[in-house]
């Protein structure tokens, strides 16, 4: 449901001795101190405004991975233990209706399409959304659209697990998983929640809203040109037994078997004949539509 946040809450007075902090002095706005932590790793006090901000992946906080999805019954279990930590580093007691003014909220939703996902990302891309831009990043690894104040984003989650260095098990984790993220503006956070308060946003309502916009203009009408490079990568055959089944199947569409029978060895073409029948090629392959059970979401 939903990823990394940035939030914030004022007045507080933590106690900055027994921490790693690095300060950084201003003429006109006071001090601030960059706090290090293993468990959140942002975190800022501007003193001159008693202001504590901190940004961290919710589901990495609770989980130790973003490939997991944050169910609804742990936003307020998320909120638990940021406290007790915020308690441990500081000595302050927070409340879950202390933070206001999110600046950024992630809301994410995992696709299993298998080996389909590039041609999903590829196919994202083609696509023209009103009031807004398409972009992509690497060679079409991510696609999405975006305007001054919002943006979504699709990408292969396994892809990104590697380039991140995550551990195996959750590369593995993240196999045929779409990634869908939608980054809203201040305008919409504010029309749903008028300070923007974590514990609002935090809700089925304000994802189901945010994914029902992104989601409602994807549509996939057309089939997919040629073979998806996933369903290559997802065959028990190597790649020559699908050159040579692919060239067969085309001489097979131009020539009728007693022509081919005389351009092949007999038992040569008996392989091959025999070869293109174990191999089942994609043929007009439709994207589904992206859909989300609402119903589920814990």
């Amino acid at each position: 449901m939903f990823d990394t946040i940035i939030m914030k809450t004022c007045p507080v007075y933590p106690n900055l001795e027994s921490v790693a902090a690095e300060k950084i002095a201003y003429l006109d706005k006071g001090t601030t101190y960059k706090i290090k932590d293993s468990q959140i790793p942002f975190i800022k006090y501007y003193d001159n405004s008693r202001t504590l901000v901190l940004q961290v992946s919710i589901p990495k906080f609770l989980y130790g991975n973003n490939v997991t999805i944050l169910q609804e019954k742990d936003i307020p279990l998320f909120f638990q233990r940021l406290h007790e930590r915020l308690y441990e580093l500081f000595q302050i007691e927070m409340k879950t209706e202390d933070w206001s003014g999110t600046e950024r909220l992630d809301v994410c939703w995992n696709f299993q399409v298998g080996y389909l996902v590039s041609d999903y990302v590829r196919e994202i891309h083609k696509l023209k959304l009103p009031y807004m831009k398409p972009y992509s990043y690497g060679h079409l690894e991510t696609a999405g659209h975006k305007n001054d104040s919002k943006k979504t984003m699709f990408y292969d989650k396994q892809i990104q697990c590697r380039d991140t260095k995550e551990p195996q098990e959750v590369i593995e984790q993240a196999r045929g998983i779409l990634r869908m993220e939608i980054r809203p503006s201040y305008k919409e956070m504010k029309k749903f929640s008028s300070k923007r308060h974590a514990v609002d946003l935090l809700t089925k309502e304000f994802f189901i809203q945010m994914a029902e916009a992104a989601l409602k203009p994807i549509q996939f009408t057309e089939p997919i040109e040629g073979i998806p490079f996933g369903w290559l990568e997802s065959q028990p055959f190597d790649i020559y037994q699908i050159e040579k089944a692919l060239a067969f199947k085309l001489l097979q569409s131009q020539f009728t078997e007693t022509e081919l029978k005389q351009l092949y060895r007999s038992g040569t073409y008996d392989n091959r004949r025999g070869l293109a029948r174990r191999i089942t090629f994609p043929s007009q392959t439709k994207l589904a539509p992206l859909k989300i059970d609402y119903a589920n979401l814990g």
